[in-house]
């Protein structure tokens, strides 16, 4: 699973753009993932997105796009737009529609601690849940 990841909020905005583009072409939803080159926890949630359980869940349902926060610093209204707050942690995750409308987000750090305490069922049951239904025509 290749993950683009954009820190410009003029990439961002394009990479978000392509990828809704992408989602409504292949009937799926866009994750929008928040997250830093130097959180622990980001890296550990993008490998358990690799993981052979999380994996056939999120590829066929999603196009991925990861924001970086920078140090906090980077994206954060794009963040606020979802709901979502940088000092609740990252990685923090939006479901968006291929139309733009948000589906879900994570407002309170449900995977802040995606590298110690954050389970692979839990990864599975969340992308599970907002998978929506596939696109059949």
């Amino acid at each position: 699973m290749d993950i683009a990841t954009y820190e410009d909020p003029q990439q961002v905005e394009e990479g978000i753009a392509a990828a809704r583009e992408q989602a409504g072409r292949e009937g799926k939803r866009v994750a929008v993932v928040f997250g830093a080159d130097w959180c622990p926890d980001c890296f550990a949630f993008e490998s358990a997105l690799k993981h052979r359980l999380v994996a056939p869940i999120v590829e066929p349902a999603y196009v991925i796009v990861k924001v970086s926060v920078g140090n906090r610093d980077r994206n954060i209204r794009l963040m606020e737009s979802y709901g979502m707050a940088v000092e609740n942690g990252i990685p923090a995750v939006a479901i968006l529609e291929p139309d733009g409308s948000l589906v879900s987000a994570q407002r309170h750090g449900e995977f802040r601690n995606a590298s110690s305490l954050l389970s692979v069922a839990e990864i599975v049951t969340f992308f599970h849940r907002w998978a929506g239904k596939k696109n059949t025509d």
